[in-house]
Formats: C-alpha cells, sequence, structure tokens
C-alpha cells in the first residue's frame, strides 16, 4: 500500500497512523519508506468537465477565496440521518452534506476549526451530529449549519471513532493515547472509560441492540464491554493481539471485524456469540489489504471495504463474497453508509469522494458535485500574452489556464480562474501528481512529474494543452519525480526520490540523462534555476546534505549548504532581479524548519524566519514585484523585503491556517494555491499593482525537434 504522502495520515494502518504522528510531531518527509498499493488501478482517462454546483459555500473570504475545485476529495466518514441527508467527513475540507441523495454537496464548516474529520456519529432522536476530528469533538444541532467544539475532559483529543446507544450516550475513541471516552451529557463533559481497555488505538466503535459497547482496536483485538463502558473485557479467543480496523453488527447480533495485513488477521473476521469468539469468513474476499469499512444493511447483505480492492459484497452472513466494483473507479474504501431507501453511499481515498450504489452494489456512480476537497499537490499556470502585470481586464482571474496536479486523480485544467476544472488525463495512467512544468509561461510543453504507483510515474508530456499525454521516461528515470525545472534553452532538470538524483533532457524529454557527478544525495526534493546565469541548485532531503549547486548545466555538482541549518529542502525560487535564492525547509522532530537566504549565489545561507510562524514549507514563489510567498503546513506568509520580515496571509483558507502544497502566479500576479484537501484557492486581489510594466524575461528556446 502505497501512503498518500509521506507526511500525511492514510486511514487506519498501522505505517499510515505512525506517518500521521510524526507529521503531527514535524518530521520531514524524506524520513520515510514508501509503501505502494498492489492493485490501484488507473481513474478514467476521458478529459471530462466537472459539474459544478452553484452557490458552493467558501470560507469567511479574506487574502484567498476557494475556487470551485478540482472536486473530489477523501471520504473519511460518512453518514446519513432520518431526513435522508448524507454527511461526508473529508481529509482537509470539513465537512460536506447533501439534500438530494447525494446529487449535490455542500461545505457545511462554520466553526468547525479543525477540517480532518476523522468520525461522525447522528442522534437519531435529536438530529444532533457529531465528528471526531485530530483535534477532538464537534457538535452540530442543526443540521451542520454551525459547530462548537465540545472537548470538557477530553484529556486525548484524537478521535477516529464514534457510536451513540440507545439512550444518547456518546462513545469517542482515539489512538493518540485514551482510548474510550464518554459522554452522558450530549457532549458537554467527557470522561475516560478504559477500565480493562488494555489497547488505546480505538480504531471503531458499534453498539448492539442490548446497548453491548465493542471496541475495535489496532494491536489488541476487540473488547466488550455490557455496563456502558465502566469496564471491558477482552474478546481476543483465538486472534490474540488482532489488528482490526472496523466494525458492524447485523440485525441477527452477529459481530464482524475487518482486518489489516499489517498485524492480522486478514480480511473479515465474524463472532456469533457476542464476541466471545471469531471465526474468518473470507470465501471470495479476495484481498491481502486492510478492511477498512464494513456496513451491515437491514435488508441482510454486508458490504466490506478494502484499502486496494474496492468493495466486496455477501448475501448469507459473511459465508461467501463477491466483488462488486462497477463504476467503481476509485478502490481505495474508507467508509460506508447507507439510507432508509437501502441506497448504499461509499467513501473513499486519494481523492476519489463518494461513490453512490442504488441497486444493492450492482454498480457504483460517483457523486462529488460539489465537494471540493482535493488534495493539489503541484500548480503551473499559462499566463496571456497580453498585458501580463495587468489584472483590469480580468477581475478574477480569468485568461490564465491553470493546471492542477493533484495526488490521486491525476491533472485537472481550468481557463475561467477556477470556476470550472476539466480532468485531463488521456495517456496519463499516473495519477499522483508531485510537479508540473511549462516550456513557456505563455504556453508550450508541459511537463508532469509523479510518484510511481502500480508501474505507472516518472515524467509524461503534453504538447496539445493537456488534452493528451505521453509517457517520457524512456526507461530510464524509474522513480519518483518530486521536482522539475526548465532552464532558458529549454533543457529539463528532473528530481527524483528516493536515491537517483537529478536527470537532465536536452530534447524535450526525449532522452535522459542522470546528472548526478558531485552529489552523495539522491533525494532530490526541489529545483530552481537561475535563468540569468544558468546555475541550477538542488535541494536534498534525509541525507543532511541541504544544497547542491550545478555551475555546468548540472554535469557537475558541489554542496552549498554553508549556514543552511535545516537540511531538508523542500522548496526552491530565486528572485532574477537580483540573484537572490530563498530555501523553505522542513523541520525534524519539531526543530528547524522555515526559510532561509542567500545572497551570494549559494555560497553561505542565513535563517529568514521573523514574522513566519511555520515549521514545515512546501512551496516558495515570488511575484512579478519580487514579493515573496511561501507555502507551508500552517499557511501562506509573504514578505515584501526579500526574506528580512513576513506576514501571514493565509485568512481564507481551508482549513483555518490552510497546508499549502503548491503556488504559482497568473495573469495580474494573480495568486494561486493548491493545498491539502482544500482544492485550489485564488487569491482574492491581485498581489501586484494593475499598472505594474512587465520584466524583461529570456527567450524562450524553440521544442527541439525529435
Amino acid at each position: 500500500m502505497k501512503k498518500k504522502s509521506d507526511g500525511q495520515s492514510a486511514f487506519f494502518s498501522l505505517r499510515l497512523l505512525i506517518a500521521l504522528l510524526v507529521f503531527l510531531s514535524g518530521v520531514g518527509l524524506a524520513m520515510f519508506t514508501d509503501a505502494r498499493p498492489n492493485s490501484a488501478k488507473p481513474a478514467q482517462n476521458v478529459a471530462q468537465r466537472q459539474t459544478l454546483k452553484t452557490g458552493v459555500q467558501q470560507p469567511n473570504q479574506g487574502f484567498w477565496a476557494q475556487t470551485n475545485g478540482p472536486q473530489g476529495g477523501d471520504g473519511i466518514a460518512l453518514a446519513t440521518n432520518p431526513s435522508g441527508h448524507v454527511f461526508v467527513g473529508t481529509q482537509g475540507g470539513g465537512i460536506f452534506r447533501s439534500t438530494d441523495n447525494g446529487e449535490t454537496w455542500t461545505g457545511i464548516n462554520n466553526g468547525l476549526t479543525a477540517t480532518n474529520v476523522r468520525a461522525l456519529a447522528i442522534n437519531a432522536a435529536s438530529g444532533h451530529i457529531f465528528a471526531g476530528t485530530f483535534s477532538g469533538v464537534f457538535r452540530s444541532t442543526d443540521n451542520g449549519d454551525s459547530w462548537v467544539a465540545i472537548n470538557n475532559g477530553l484529556e486525548f483529543p484524537s478521535v477516529i471513532s464514534l457510536a451513540i446507544n440507545s439512550s444518547g450516550d456518546i462513545f469517542a475513541g482515539t489512538f493518540e493515547g485514551g482510548g474510550v471516552y464518554r459522554s452522558t451529557d450530549n457532549g458537554d463533559n467527557w470522561m475516560l472509560i478504559d477500565n480493562g481497555l488494555t489497547n488505546t488505538y480505538v480504531t471503531a466503535l458499534a453498539i448492539n441492540s442490548s446497548d453491548n459497547i465493542f471496541a475495535a482496536t489496532f494491536g489488541g483485538g476487540a473488547f466488550r464491554s455490557t455496563d456502558n463502558g465502566d469496564s471491558w473485557t477482552g474478546l481476543n479467543t483465538g486472534v490474540p493481539n488482532a489488528t482490526f480496523l472496523s466494525l458492524a453488527i447485523n440485525a441477527s447480533g452477529y459481530i464482524f471485524a475487518g482486518g489489516d495485513p499489517l498485524g492480522g488477521p486478514v480480511g473479515v473476521l465474524r463472532s456469533t456469540d457476542n464476541g466471545d469468539s471469531w471465526e474468518p469468513v473470507n470465501n471470495g474476499l479476495d484481498t491481502g489489504n486492510g478492511i477498512n469499512a464494513l456496513l451491515a444493511t437491514p435488508n441482510g447483505a454486508l458490504f466490506a471495504g478494502s484499502y486496494g480492492d474496492g468493495v466486496f459484497r455477501s448475501t448469507d452472513n459473511g459465508d461467501n463474497w463477491s466483488q462488486i466494483n462497477n463504476g467503481l473507479t476509485t478502490i481505495f474504501v474508507l467508509s460506508f453508509a447507507t439510507n432508509a431507501s437501502g441506497d448504499i453511499f461509499a467513501g473513499t481515498y486519494f481523492g476519489g469522494g463518494v461513490f453512490r450504489s442504488t441497486d444493492n452494489g450492482d454498480t457504483w456512480s460517483e457523486q462529488n458535485n460539489g465537494i471540493i476537497a482535493t488534495d493539489v499537490r503541484a500548480i503551473a499556470i499559462i499566463q496571456p500574452v497580453r498585458s501580463r502585470f495587468s489584472d483590469s481586464a480580468s477581475p478574477s482571474g480569468v485568461g490564465n489556464i491553470i493546471f492542477a496536479g493533484t495526488y490521486g486523480l491525476g491533472v485537472f485544467r481550468s481557463s475561467d480562474g477556477g470556476q470550472s476544472w476539466v480532468k485531463i488525463n488521456t495517456g496519463l495512467p499516473a495519477l499522483y501528481i508531485r510537479s508540473l512544468a511549462i516550456t513557456d509561461a505563455h504556453g508550450g510543453d508541459i511537463f508532469a512529474g509523479a510518484d510511481f504507483i502500480s508501474g505507472a510515474g516518472g515524467v509524461y508530456r503534453s504538447t496539445d494543452n493537456g488534452n493528451s499525454w505521453i509517457e517520457v521516461n524512456q526507461g530510464v528515470i524509474t522513480t519518483d519525480v518530486r521536482a522539475l525545472a526548465i532552464n532558458s534553452s529549454g533543457h529539463i532538470f528532473a528530481g527524483t526520490y528516493p536515491s537517483s538524483g537529478v536527470f537532465r533532457s536536452t530534447d524535450d524529454g526525449e532522452t535522459w540523462t542522470p546528472v548526478n557527478n558531485g552529489q552523495n544525495c539522491g533525494n532530490i526534493w526541489s529545483l530552481a534555476i537561475n535563468l540569468s546565469s544558468g546555475t541550477i541548485f538542488a535541494g536534498t532531503a534525509g541525507c543532511g546534505d541541504g544544497m547542491y549547486r550545478s555551475t555546468d548545466n548540472g554535469d557537475s555538482w558541489t554542496l552549498a549548504n554553508t549556514g543552511l541549518t535545516s537540511t531538508d529542502v523542500a522548496a526552491l525560487a530565486i528572485n532574477d532581479s537580483n540573484g537572490y535564492i530563498f530555501a523553505g525547509t522542513q523541520s525534524i522532530m519539531g526543530q528547524g524548519g522555515g526559510m532561509f537566504r542567500s545572497t551570494d549565489d549559494g555560497e553561505s545561507w542565513t535563517e529568514q524566519n521573523i514574522g513566519f510562524a511555520a515549521l514545515d514549507v512546501n512551496a516558495v514563489v515570488i511575484n512579478p514585484i519580487g514579493y515573496i510567498f511561501a507555502g507551508a503546513a500552517g499557511g501562506v506568509f509573504r514578505s515584501k523585503n526579500d526574506a528580512d520580515g513576513w506576514n501571514d496571509v493565509s485568512s481564507g483558507l481551508l482549513p483555518p491556517g490552510g497546508n499549502v502544497w503548491a503556488m504559482g502566479f497568473g495573469f495580474g500576479g494573480r495568486a494561486f494555491a493548491g493545498t491539502a484537501g482544500g482544492g485550489v484557492f485564488r487569491s482574492v486581489n491581485p498581489t501586484v499593482p494593475p499598472s505594474l510594466p512587465p520584466r524583461p524575461r529570456p527567450t524562450p528556446h524553440p521544442r527541439p525537434t525529435p
């Protein structure tokens, strides 16, 4: 299984939980080994314009406003209420509600200050909704229109599971210590109830018709409480130290638990004696991946959602299973819900969003209209030739052609300032995009760098504005491409991870040559080129080397890290007017990180963090008048004085503060930001004066004839 990001959490898999914990502690991305999915399948390749819901709810606008996409996201949690309204909690994008059976969705994040939502539960009697996040529990008493944090007594706030009993008592399971908390007053107060609960990583909670509570844990098997949580008994007969990810209880009282291959057992286990004993029920359940979701429907069907093989269904209490993925273009399934009509909703990972089945799972259709929770890792922009630094003709940024590289859904394009987006993946099986570059800011060949997953990755090229792509790895580039840069001669440089270093192409990607002479670290996270001198800078990670510099077009490299005390360099930018270089770095265990500057072509570096309140920097860009923008896990910061001081310009981002992966500037200095869970944002106003004359740029090199 491939982690969604080296520093973000995936769903309940130990490697991914650890990755999340380390991310929260500030560890840099290079500290981890990628785990790749064995069976990820490419999504549809046809260009598809997303149907946009009008009046999508936006966060309070400040510096930024959310565009209308790209649509999709991680459907971590699902729930339906007695009125048939559907709610989905996403990773980074908060909560969305549908009142028309999933046809359209509206963001409902008013008061929700933590938008990485891991669990949802609804009190059917009162209609109150509860959301579990890494910052505790939020409650809505008005169908999601507004939320309040309810964490009194919740000392370990990383809540990943929720359940409500027939009396309205709420139970919250955590994974960062704690275990299970109970509230008997609608969430106003919480009490830890861990007597007998020997494992505190509580991945799932379920309650049967007798109000017995069952807790699934990671590495500790299952537990049962028959006294409203006052005490717990281990239920591990035959499955000691089991890793359970999900639970479901059917109308007969049979309990089903979904396992994970990391801790075992694999597949689904069933208990017909209230958890006292378990038996595997996996006939036809052909997957070696974790079962992250289980659903028992009133009509007697049982659904299992796997992390990499889609959905399986059993109609005989788990004795036999069949795979039912017709129409399911994303096969990493994290959550289920059903409504009174028997429609089934499946929440998926890697941006796939929500799918719906109206025929008991026989077919599925994507239902993401209005869900804007995508993970955008790369941005590239083609600007109109006319008045490139004047925004008067385009108050909303229309005129730019924006390309957004997502992690899991491939590449999207917008030609109207982000109002609508088209998925452009024809010929692009590599959907986990890390970098984008264009040979000419006014139009040219587009290059996409991607992580290798299921054999697809590396570098792809489009010569027709993204309408079609071809792989240009030529069998040479075989590792993830985290950075792309193009010099004034049209030579393309690809920075790879892990361990393969830098590759160069002098013929528009037709052939590639490794150019690593003098490099001792091949983990390349960032590249930047001084277009005047041709000097190339390569930022590394995980080796302690920091920065390399080449003055001979990549033929040889030397270390250029004096004063660079944080050596995981995730982002680079160069001010063409004065040659100053800016490096955005990542912290390690909460130490270091932030921004550095070199005024002497990389000979020496100084830390430049006055007013800079983020440790982990993902993107650095410079607008046409030299203002520096740094996107980080913590928002966007701007400097108007070559990084001598910074101001926070994160207002309007979702989540509050934002987690910004990529940035770019378009027509009139309009800024665009790609976020982890909020799609693409656009600056409300241009970042340059409206009448600024254009700055000279090197003449682009024509595309070579193959």
